[in-house]
């Protein structure tokens, strides 16, 4: 499995190091009457996987994963459950040298179900930048919100 480009232009988004997630009028709770308690979970959630990546925090960053996790890269490679992603993630938060940049574009929550942000990113390493667009899908398990995908495509998302 390889899946190089800036080190795969940084499974990007499931390696968010990056700056604080500012709420955005895009921020929609699903409503449907679920109440804002999940909302504001998922909202943690969310900061979470940014500080986790920021931080470089492997065992924090796992901790967000769902089982069943699929990564999937701007060229196409795909990382297929936790023990794929994290053996992606663990020598790539080792690495020194990169950045990433998040500036959400959107987030939804569907009840205690379901939520979704996406990002436009610039992951930066050796001075060549590469963007981004990532997409996370975040399911909610046992009172857990937790990454079920996440989706890396060319950026950014202003052109086409």
């Amino acid at each position: 499995m390889t899946i190089k480009p800036a080190r795969a232009a940084a499974l990007a988004v499931l390696l968010v190091p990056a700056l604080a997630i500012p709420a955005t009028a895009g921020s929609s709770g699903g409503g449907h009457g679920h109440g804002n308690g999940c909302e504001r979970s998922f909202d943690r959630a969310v900061t979470a996987y940014v500080e986790t990546t920021d931080e470089r925090d492997a065992d924090g960053f796992a901790a967000l994963l769902h089982d069943d996790v699929t990564a999937v890269f701007a060229n196409g490679g795909v990382l297929y459950g936790k023990d794929q992603t994290m053996g992606f993630i663990e020598p790539f938060f080792e690495a020194p040298g990169w950045t990433q940049t998040f500036d959400e574009l959107t987030r939804h929550v569907e009840g205690c179900r379901s939520g979704f942000v996406l990002f436009d990113s610039v992951y930066t390493e050796d001075g060549t930048e590469v963007p981004l667009v990532i997409g996370l899908t975040f399911t909610r398990e046992r009172g857990r919100w937790l990454v079920l995908q996440n989706q890396d495509s060319s950026g950014p998302a202003s052109q086409g």
